[in-house]
């Protein structure tokens, strides 16, 4: 049996305010979250403390197309953790998603500051409106 390969490190980025509806995003390498989990948590705990909770809006994270993908859901997938006492939800990017599109969210779900050339780019607005989703998803009453 063979070690799984090492794919990088992991690409989340949390925001200032892990308060915020949207805390920051993760974009994970593959569809095999349980291999990328590890990383995301070590990730977590150098940011927000020792995760000991976690909620998934989502099936089958493997069903979903890349967020730039005409068959994207309505409600994008999102991640909940628990650190402290304190929830903090993640975008959750699939590894489907362009790159370009992926590198544009992780920025604007941390609240970290675009260069100027991106603010009225199609992507940067195309961010802006799943961004949007995410958190009108989060204020909707459970059923």
């Amino acid at each position: 049996m063979s070690a799984p390969p090492l794919l990088g490190p992991p690409r989340v980025r949390f925001g200032v305010d892990p308060s915020a509806p949207i805390g920051g995003a993760w974009y994970p390498y593959t569809l095999h979250l349980a291999d990328e989990l590890p990383g995301l948590l070590a990730a977590a705990r150098s940011q927000i403390g020792d995760v000991t909770g976690m909620d998934v809006n989502w099936t089958s994270f493997r069903r979903i197309p890349g967020l730039d993908s005409p068959d994207s859901p309505m409600t994008p997938p999102l991640i909940t953790l628990t650190a402290g006492g304190v929830d903090v939800t993640l975008l959750v990017i699939p590894p489907r998603t362009a790159s370009s599109l992926a590198a544009i969210l992780l920025r604007q779900a941390s609240n970290t500051v675009a260069p100027d050339s991106q603010l009225h780019s199609l992507e940067f607005r195309r961010g802006e409106r799943i961004l949007e989703l995410a958190a009108r998803s989060l204020a909707s009453p459970k059923s």
